[in-house]
This record gives C-alpha cells, structure tokens and sequence, in this order.
C-alpha cells in the first residue's frame, strides 16, 4: 500500500449525509397490497359512533325544523279536545222566565257541583248556597251581556289563614275568623280573553285563546275593565268589581277548613288546577279542571288573581313592612307554581303596576240590596267591614319595580 493509499480515508470513515438512507419500515413489515395499490386504515368503532350521532342529530333537526312545519301547512288543524267533566244534579230555578234584574240572566243549563272528592264541608256549603238561592229568589248562576258566568255564594263566617301544621305556610297566614256578611255573586271562571275583547280596545296576553284567561294585566288594567263593563251592562260603577281577600278566600274554600278545597294532599290537585306538577309550560283554557262546592273553576292554580284590596297583617300576624304597603293581593297560584303556592290560604302581593303572564284575574258581582230583604223586612245595604270594597276609579301614580312576593320568600313573576 503506497503512501497515498494509506491516507486515503475508508468507506467505513464516509460522511453520514453520503450513505443510503434505510428505510423506516422494512420491506418484510409493510403489509402485503394487490397490484401495489396503497391500503386504507379503516375507521375506529368510536370514529362510526360520532358520525352515527351526528347523523341523528341532522335528521332530527331535519325533521323538526322542516319536515314538522311543512307537515302542518298541509294537515288542517284539529279542534281542541273536548274535556267533559263531571256533574251534579241541575241546579234549581228561580226566575223561570223573564230575568227581574237588568243586564242578567238566569242561566238555564246550571248544575250544582259534583261532591265526589271534595273535602269536609262542602255538602254543607253547597247546600248553603241552594237554600240562600231560595230565600232571596237568586239564581245559583247567571249570565250577563257578555256571556260572564256568575255563581252564588252566601254569606258567612268561617276560618281564614292556615293552621301550625299545614306545609307550606308561613306565619303571615296566622288563623282568625272573618265574615262576609252578604251574599254575591262571583266569576264561575276567570275572566277570558274573548270576554275582556268584549269590553277593552287590545288583547295583552301572552298565551292566545279566546278561552284561556286574559293575562299580563297589571292591577290598575282590571280597574278600569271593571269600570267600562259597568258602563258597557248599564249599571253603577262599583256593582262589577274584583273580590277582596277575605272574599276570595272564603268562596275559594266552600266550606273547606283543608289547604285545598278538595282535601290536604298535594297529590290530588291535578285534578283541580293547572300548575307547575301538571303543566309549566303556559296557561290553559277556564274550566278544563274540576270545579268547588260552590262551582268556581281553577280557584287553584292558572293565573295569579288580582284583589281588590290592599295587603294588611292578619291579627296577630307579622308587621307590614312599610315599603311595601301600597302593594296588591294576589291568591290561587298559577301555572308555573307549585302546588304549595296554589293553597287556598297562600297570601301573595305585588306592586299595583306589575304585569306578567301569570297575573290574570276574576270579577265579583254585586247584589242589589232590594233582593237581599232579611226575615224582618231589613235591608243590609252596606256590606261589612271586612268585605268592604273600593268601587271608585283609580289611577297610576307613580312606577314601582315588578315582582311579585309572598312575604316568605319572594314570588315573581314569569315573562
């Protein structure tokens, strides 16, 4: 070996950039092609479940937001199920024929209530109520101008608030005994969107259904309703009017000393009331659900109910707070509440000027005083203290913050 041999570096000592670079898979690892051709990895069994999901997702709006709607242009609509209650026997008449009082009628097709399932006392109020129909020869229900149902309550005494013991109460409901010295009459369902469209200008509810009660109405809308439907039947103001609390309670009840009027147990509403164990979701038509003793519907649940009085302690309740003194009373719960809410002794208030499309309302009728002759010839002309009521027109005066509140824990309304 010469000398430029020796100094000639080796093949052992090339560069790494010069040598051939290996292969990352061998030639005996790649898996075996046909005719060359590249293979497919196919898809991981969670890869197929994701699009599985996906394509359901898809069809499924595909099917609600297209197919649904398309479908329902083309099918006409069906009418609203017929729901056929239950009911007692017909309910006995007084007037017969021509009607002796102006702007009503007696109605001809009313039944006394069906005491199957209501609590103790009902019998005894409903048969309190036929014998007062016949002392004073007034219908059990009539009618006015604008198709309004009004049913009889008598007068009486009876337990307001609730016991100790009953769930759901709070201490603002402290028991007392409190009177309605005369009979009235009194809304047999809420007031309606068809019957408020007889009197007032717009519709203001929310939920749409010339059946369903009238709602988003504040205080002050039920005032000046009552007042045009007096001047729209012909009579003095103050003969149409809301009920005061006292009122609504003692007709809610009908006899009943019980949380509802059918009973203790919450269980049991559904078949009296619309509200949050049944429904949550809006208001639904008067009188799909059993009525009292005295034959009111949905004195539990649908719509809150505006009263005509302001909110006072009971004797012996807690302290008003004076903040919220000018607030209104509102009783019966509604849809999106629960069933403690819906209570026949639950107290509930808001602000005069609140709206919501859980606030509604009934109306209360007068009686005249020449029907209501005592034994000795005695008129009552006025009605007692408690059950006294503010007929004269009112206005807003001033704005306050919506909400609504029992004084436990703060009701509100729902837009």
């Amino acid at each position: 070996m010469n000398e430029k041999d020796r100094l000639r570096p080796s093949d052992a000592h090339e560069p790494a950039a010069e040598r051939p670079s290996e292969p990352l898979v061998r030639e005996e690892e790649r898996p075996p092609t046909e005719g060359g051709a590249k293979t497919k990895r196919k898809p991981s069994r969670a890869r197929l479940l994701v699009w599985l999901i996906e394509l359901a997702l898809l069809l499924a709006c595909v099917e609600h937001f297209v197919v649904r709607p398309w479908l329902a242009r083309r099918s006409p609509a069906k009418p609203p199920r017929k729901v056929i209650l239950p009911f007692g026997d017909p309910a006995p008449l007084v007037w017969g024929g021509a009607s002796p009082v102006a702007g009503v009628a007696e109605y001809s097709e009313a039944r006394l209530s069906l005491l199957r399932g209501l609590a103790d006392g009902s019998a005894a109020a409903r048969e309190t109520q036929v014998m007062t129909s016949r002392q004073h020869r007034l219908p059990i229900e009539i009618e006015n101008g604008i198709a309004m149902r009004f049913r009889l309550i008598p007068a009486g005494t009876f337990s307001m608030g609730s016991p100790e013991t009953e769930r759901g109460r709070w201490e603002g409901e402290k028991q007392h005994v409190a009177s309605v010295s005369r009979p009235f009459y009194l809304g047999t369902h809420e007031v309606t969107q068809a019957q408020w469209m007889s009197v007032m200008p717009t519709n203001p509810s929310r939920f749409d259904g010339d059946n369903r009660p009238v709602e988003e109405v504040d205080w002050y809308d039920c005032q000046r309703f009552v007042i045009a439907l007096c001047e729209k039947e012909g009579v003095d103001v103050g003969t149409y009017r809301l009920p005061t609390e006292i009122e609504w309670e003692y007709a809610c009840r009908a006899g009943t000393t019980t949380a509802y009027h059918f009973g203790s147990q919450m269980k049991g509403l559904g078949a009296f009331a619309d509200y949050a164990g049944n429904n949550d979701r809006e208001t639904r038509e008067v009188g799909r659900r059993r009525p009292n003793a005295y034959g009111l519907y949905d004195m539990h649940g649908n719509v809150w109910e505006w009263c005509q009085d302001l909110f006072k302690a009971y004797p012996g309740g807690p302290a008003l707070d004076p903040s919220r003194r000018d607030w209104r009373m509102l009783r019966g719960g509604n849809w999106h509440e629960p069933a403690s809410t819906c209570r026949s002794a639950n107290r509930c208030r808001l602000p005069p000027l609140s709206k919501g499309n859980v606030l509604g309302f009934r109306v209360l009728r007068r009686i005249d005083a020449a029907f209501l002759e005592a034994p000795g010839g005695a008129v009552n002309e006025t009605p007692g203290a408690d059950s006294q009521a503010n007929a004269k027109e009112v206005t807003p005066t001033q704005s306050i913050e919506n909400g609504a509140e029992t004084p436990k824990d703060g009701e509100k309304t729902h837009d």
